[in-house]
């Protein structure tokens, strides 16, 4: 490989195992001016890089006003603050689920304070299959 120096322009031959594929520090033995010397082929290759990087800019810049439309969609719902009903029921049903579980995970531990707890998980337990057959009910 024929290497010319960017100062003085003088050519040197050097062998390709010499230079890896990130490049190498040279000096030149005329001028004595360093420059860090990257393969052609490795420049055709950063040059695909960035032609990829403005590709994708591009597209994600051509993305980003749908983008800010449906943002500025939520915004002005979250705005108005308000819970649908059925919104409110799920969230109830979904508490009432947890407490169920959380309650019969340290039913041990509750039944020292909350006499009669089996009865009560009991009671909550059907409620709970009430709701769910009451919800089937009105899908169908």
């Amino acid at each position: 490989m024929i290497i010319s120096c960017k100062k003085c322009d003088k050519k040197f031959e050097l062998d390709d195992k010499l230079i890896s594929s990130s490049g190498r520090l040279l000096q030149c033995g005329s001028c004595a001016y360093q420059w860090h010397y990257i393969p052609e082929r490795k420049i055709e290759l950063v040059n695909e890089v960035n032609d990829n990087v403005k590709k994708s800019y591009q597209v994600k810049k051509t993305l980003q006003k749908p983008i800010k439309k449906l943002i500025e969609k939520h915004k002005t719902i979250a705005k108005e603050g308000k819970i649908g009903f059925f919104s409110f029921l799920l969230i109830t049903i979904i508490l009432l689920v947890s407490l169920v579980i959380l309650l019969d995970t340290f039913k041990l531990n509750l039944s020292s304070i909350i006499p009669n707890i089996d009865f009560y998980l009991a009671s909550l337990y059907d409620t709970l299959k009430d709701i769910f057959l009451f919800c089937k009910d009105l899908l169908k």
